[in-house]
């Protein structure tokens, strides 16, 4: 099966510039869209985190900006196993994992 994380909290918010932002256990969580800049460079979400004299971001570009969330979420959570045990399985409709062979 595929696990594809999904944001928890709905308090993300849309700013005016496109971006999302949501306060969680201290930190204000971002994700932003970054637009394709090339031929090597992909487009998809980016999320940043700060907090208590700290900062974050991820280094991966995500296709879903839930995706994205979730992974910011993940990351200032204080129990970041537990947070991440909240994914959703997913499967096509005959119960094969996306992408598996016929």
């Amino acid at each position: 099966m595929s696990a594809m994380r999904h944001a928890t909290i709905s308090a993300w918010q849309r700013h005016e510039d496109g971006s999302y932002a949501a306060e969680l256990h201290g930190w204000t969580l971002r994700v932003r869209w970054r637009p394709e800049r090339g031929e090597h460079e992909r487009r998809g979400f980016l999320w940043s985190a700060e907090g208590p004299g700290r900062k974050l971001a991820g280094d991966e570009i995500f296709e879903e900006i839930e995706v994205a969330m979730a992974h910011a979420e993940e990351a200032v959570a204080p129990d970041a196993a537990a947070h991440e045990a909240k994914t959703v399985e997913i499967n096509d409709a005959e119960g094969r994992p996306p992408h598996s062979a016929h």
